[in-house]
């Protein structure tokens, strides 16, 4: 969705997105290990605006930090 701009559910081109924090706090840390105390980790999100499917991407200059961190680990 994001590289192609159409939704890869419906293929419609009406794509909407925004940045939003990782959470932490008192909501779930879904990037733990990225952030400092000053910053929270961000989120990209891309919905579409004809069926409402959705999704995450890491931004570019998170994603060092994932894979930095020893919170994710590699998937086999």
């Amino acid at each position: 969705m994001k590289q192609t701009r159409r939704c890869s559910e419906c293929g419609a081109t009406d794509i909407r997105t925004t940045t939003v924090p990782a959470g932490g706090g008192h909501a779930p840390d879904l990037l733990p290990g990225t952030h400092s105390f000053w910053r929270p980790g961000e989120l990209e999100i891309y919905i579409c605006a004809a069926c409402g499917y959705f999704q995450y991407f890491v931004p570019r200059e998170f994603l060092g930090k994932v894979i930095e961190s020893k919170k994710f680990k590699r998937y086999v």
